[in-house]
C-alpha cells in the first residue's frame, strides 16, 4: 500500500471538519486555476451541503 500524498491528506483534513474550512478561498481558487475549476467548485458545494 502506497502512502497517500500530502495533497490528498489536506483534502482529507478539510472535509473531516467543514466548519474548520474558509470556502471564500475556494471560490477564489475556481476563478485563479480555471484548470482545476471543476474540483474547486465540487470541494465548495460539498463544504456547502456539510454545513447545512
Amino acid at each position: 500500500m502506497t502512502k497517500p500524498s500530502k495533497a490528498v491528506e489536506k483534502i482529507e483534513h478539510l472535509l473531516a471538519d467543514p466548519w474548520a474550512v474558509d470556502i471564500q478561498k475556494f471560490g477564489e481558487q475556481e476563478v485563479h486555476n480555471p484548470d482545476k475549476r471543476k474540483l474547486f467548485n465540487a470541494l465548495h458545494t460539498y463544504l456547502l451541503e456539510k454545513r447545512q
